[in-house]
């Protein structure tokens, strides 16, 4: 064969095998990168004290007051049953209303992140029963029963505008006081067993009047 045919024949092989190798390269996915998560940040404290401000205005201020009057050192707090009458170690100190009520609570702070404000007060009753005696006995015929109030909060959303979440308004009970009711499983014993003594008194009469007269 020719010098030059043999030249030409050796260019056109590497030639088509240069195009094998860019077309199997071509051939191959392009990785392209991750699309970025959308982070959503919190909103300011003072932009979320505004907007609860408008629509909570006067709905909490009586329950903001009572709030003033609970102890503000934490303490292990019972129910303080037999201990009206005492004199105070301390004359200065007073008993908070909470305390001296004949159904006494406390409170506990509740925390939940999602919704503002984030911490709330919530009452829970001391007494399982009402200090109803001379010196604040419990008097188990009755009940103390927390006492419910409708609120306002705001409350945080998965939505995110302008890089920040969206937050609504939404409506919850929490407990306020506690009140003394009567105990229905007590007060059904006591009627039952006064129909008993009822019944009793009526067969007693009926006895008596049915007696033959004495000669």
């Amino acid at each position: 064969m020719h010098p030059k045919k043999q030249v030409f024949l050796a260019q056109t092989v590497l030639m088509f095998l240069g195009l094998l190798i860019v077309s199997s390269e071509g051939s191959k996915p392009i990785k392209r990168p991750p699309p970025k998560t959308k982070v959503c940040g919190e909103r300011q404290e003072e932009v979320l004290e505004q907007m609860y401000g408008h629509l909570a205005a006067g709905m909490l201020s009586a329950y903001h007051h009572t709030l003033q009057l609970q102890p503000l050192e934490k303490e292990n707090i019972s129910c303080p049953a037999g201990t009206r009458g005492r004199p105070l170690v301390d004359t200065k100190q007073r008993l908070p209303v909470n305390i001296q009520s004949i159904s006494p609570w406390a409170y506990r702070i509740t925390y939940n992140p999602t919704r503002y404000p984030k911490y709330i007060p919530e009452a829970y009753c001391l007494c399982k029963g009402c200090l109803t005696g001379p010196y604040g006995e419990e008097n188990l015929n009755f009940r103390s029963t927390p006492v419910y109030m409708p609120t306002v909060i705001l409350r945080r959303t998965s939505s995110c505008t302008g890089g920040r979440y969206v937050y609504v308004e939404d409506y919850i009970t929490i407990p306020v006081g506690c009140t003394c009711v009567p105990d229905p499983e007590k007060e059904s014993e006591m009627d039952s067993a006064n129909s008993s003594l009822e019944k009793e008194k009526f067969k007693v009469s009926i006895n008596k009047s049915e007696k033959p007269p004495s000669n």
